[in-house]
């Protein structure tokens, strides 16, 4: 099995832990709250998606007119995709301390080794921290994100901007759902960061897999869960204690 497979493995292996007894309670309000979220964007990005299609196909050569299909297709993949990360960054905002508990439930059943116990008080002072890594990755997201979109609006490089803009929320959702693991085990996101780019292959095989499931509606409700339970599977295995 290749490291990119392997990887896409991870996310099929959150499903199977959500379900586990030990592991139902920390799903349950975060599932709830993600139906609700995903429903409310839903209809809120739906009313945009015509006109702004409509809008970026003016900018495309008359030469070049005859694409139109083959872009009005891209764009609504991209678009999706833009969707799929403005649900999962509010819902993860919404729901990370559940998500930081989740992953901590996950390695005391993958490993029979809980983590460090913290008190209700040291679990709260860690929130600002917590927040703090998640609105982190929104700013590393954010620029990054602006100049592949465009990316769009130029002749002829814009065939190929859907294709980095695919491949780029892969890797950033393999970096969402690995800070979960990684801050539950102190380790800094720059770290993180860095583990990631020397494990390129398995990182994109569980991004692009977390990335597809949270484009296929309904499985996209138990996704947010699953990425987080097969990321700390992922950092588990991968990362064997000494």
């Amino acid at each position: 099995m290749t490291s990119f497979t392997r990887g896409a493995g991870y996310f099929l292996t959150g499903f199977s832990l959500i379900t586990s007894p030990r592991l139902r309670r920390f799903v349950i309000l975060p599932l709830l709250a993600n139906i609700i979220l995903f429903i409310g964007l839903f209809f809120v990005f739906r009313h945009y998606l015509g006109e702004l299609n409509a809008w970026l196909l003016t900018f495309l050569p008359v030469w070049l007119q005859w694409l139109d299909w083959l872009l009005g297709i891209f764009f609504f993949t991209g678009f999706a995709i833009f969707f799929i990360y403005a649900f999962a960054t509010v819902a993860n905002l919404l729901a990370c301390p559940f998500n930081g508990l989740l992953s901590e439930r996950v390695v005391l059943l993958l490993t029979g080794t809980p983590l460090p116990e913290r008190s209700f008080r040291e679990q709260f002072k860690d929130l600002p921290s917590v927040f703090g890594r998640q609105f982190s990755l929104i700013f590393y997201y954010g620029p990054r994100a602006f100049l592949i979109l465009i990316l769009f609006f130029i002749p002829v490089v814009n065939v190929v901007a859907p294709a980095l803009w695919f491949i780029f929320n892969a890797w950033f959702m393999a970096m969402q759902y690995l800070d979960y693991p990684t801050e539950a085990h102190r380790i800094s996101l720059s770290a993180c960061k860095t583990w990631m780019r020397d494990h390129r292959a398995l990182t994109l095989g569980f991004g692009l897999a977390v990335l597809v499931g949270l484009m296929i509606p309904v499985v996209n409700f138990f996704a947010i869960p699953a990425a987080v339970a097969g990321a700390t599977a992922l950092w588990v295995a991968e990362n064997p204690a000494p």
